[in-house]
C-alpha cells in the first residue's frame, strides 16, 4: 500500500468517530422533535409561564449550585452521593419518555404507569451494572430526548435564548479559566457515568476496562507547565541518568474514544424544541427550528476541528454559537420578526 493510500485511511479512521458523534445528536435533535409533539409532554411542562425570562434564571442557578456541589463532591471522593443524583435523574427521564410512548399508543392507566417505572428502574439498574459504551450511547440518547423535549416545550424563544448564551459564557469560563469542568469530566468519566456519549476510535474498545485515573485531561499549556517542573526536578537530582530511563509520569496516553458531554447536545436542542413547538408553522418542522439544526452542526463540524489538534474543548461555545446563528437566519427567512419574541 503506497504511503498516499496509508495517509488517506488514517485520515478517514480519525474523522470516522466524529461523523459518528454527528449522528448521536441528529438522533437527539429528531427524537427531540418526536417526543415534544406528544400530548402527555405538552400538557404537562415544568413551568406556567414558558415566556419567563426568570426560569432561565432559575436553571442557570440550579446549574451552577449543582455544578459547585458536584465539583465538590469529587475532590472529597463523595462518589455515593454522586451517583444517587446522577442515577436518580436519569431513573426520572426514563420514566418520562417510556410513559411517553405508552401514550402515544394507547391510554396511560395506573396500570401502566406502574409498568413503566418498573421498567424504568431496570433500565437504570443495567446501565448502572454494565455501563459500556453503546448502552452508555443508547441511554444517553433517550436522557437527552428525553430532557430536550420536557424544558424545550416549558421555554419559549427568549428564555431558551438567554439559557443558551449563558451556559455559552459558563462552558467557556468553566474550561478554559477556572478549568473546574474538567475536573467535574474527569471524576465522572472515572466513575463511568452516563453523563456523556462515547465513540471508540477503534475496535475493541471497553469503556468499562479503560482507566481515566492516569489520564491528564487538562489543556497543553499545563502539560508543558507539569513538563517544565518535571525537568526542573530531574536536574536537581544526583542519581545516575541510567537510573531515569522510565517513561516519564506525565506522559499522556492517547484516548481509545471521542467523548462529548450529553449538555453539549442537549442544550442547543433546547431552541431546536422551542423554535417548533412555539412558532406556528406548517409541516412537521418549522423553518427557524431546522436551520437551528444546521446551524448546530456548522457549530459542531468547527468543534471537532478544533477538537482534532488534541485539546479539550468547550462544547457550547461552538454548538450555542451555531444553533442561535442559524435560528436567527431562519427567522430572517421566515420572515418573522425579531421584536415579536420580546416580552414587550
Amino acid at each position: 500500500m503506497s504511503k498516499n493510500s496509508s495517509s488517506f485511511f488514517s485520515k478517514v479512521k480519525d474523522v470516522l468517530p466524529m461523523i459518528f458523534m454527528g449522528f448521536l445528536i441528529l438522533a437527539v435533535q429528531l427524537g427531540a422533535l418526536w417526543l415534544s409533539s406528544n400530548e402527555y409532554i405538552t400538557e404537562q411542562p415544568v413551568f406556567e409561564n414558558p415566556e419567563s425570562v426568570g426560569n432561565a434564571v432559575y436553571y442557570i442557578v440550579i446549574l451552577l449550585v449543582f455544578s459547585a456541589i458536584v465539583v465538590y463532591a469529587v475532590k472529597k471522593s463523595k462518589t455515593g452521593f454522586i451517583r444517587g443524583v446522577v442515577y436518580l435523574s436519569i431513573t426520572v427521564t426514563f420514566f418520562y419518555v417510556i410513559s411517553s410512548i405508552i401514550a402515544e399508543i394507547t391510554t396511560l392507566t395506573g396500570m401502566l404507569s406502574l409498568a413503566a417505572a418498573a421498567l424504568s428502574l431496570i433500565l437504570a439498574v443495567i446501565l448502572y451494572k454494565y455501563p459500556e459504551w453503546y448502552v452508555i450511547d443508547i441511554a444517553g440518547i433517550v436522557i437527552s430526548v428525553g430532557a430536550c423535549a420536557i424544558i424545550g416545550v416549558s421555554l419559549s424563544i427568549l428564555p431558551i435564548f438567554v439559557l443558551l448564551l449563558a451556559l455559552l459564557i459558563y462552558d467557556f469560563i468553566s474550561v478554559y479559566k477556572t478549568k473546574h469542568m474538567l475536573t467535574l469530566a474527569g471524576g465522572m468519566m472515572d466513575m463511568k457515568l452516563p453523563i456523556l456519549f462515547v465513540v471508540p476510535k477503534h475496535l475493541g474498545y471497553s469503556y468499562i476496562k479503560d482507566d481515566f485515573s492516569d489520564k491528564d485531561i487538562q489543556p497543553k499549556e499545563d502539560e508543558a507547565e507539569n513538563e517544565n517542573k518535571t525537568e526542573s526536578k530531574t536536574e536537581n537530582k544526583t542519581e545516575d541518568k541510567n537510573e531515569n530511563k522510565e517513561e516519564p509520569v506525565d506522559e499522556k496516553k492517547e484516548r481509545g474514544a471521542l467523548f462529548m458531554g450529553l449538555g453539549d447536545a442537549v442544550i442547543p436542542t433546547l431552541l431546536v424544541v422551542s423554535a417548533n413547538h412555539f412558532i406556528p408553522h406548517d409541516g412537521i418542522i418549522s423553518i427557524p427550528a431546522l436551520l437551528t439544526m444546521a446551524g448546530t452542526f456548522v457549530g459542531f463540524a468547527a468543534l471537532m476541528y478544533v477538537v482534532s489538534k488534541g485539546n479539550p474543548q468547550a462544547g457550547l461555545p461552538f454548538l450555542n454559537t451555531g444553533a442561535m446563528a442559524g435560528f436567527l437566519i431562519g427567522v430572517f427567512v421566515s420572515g418573522i420578526s425579531v421584536m415579536s419574541f420580546l416580552p414587550f
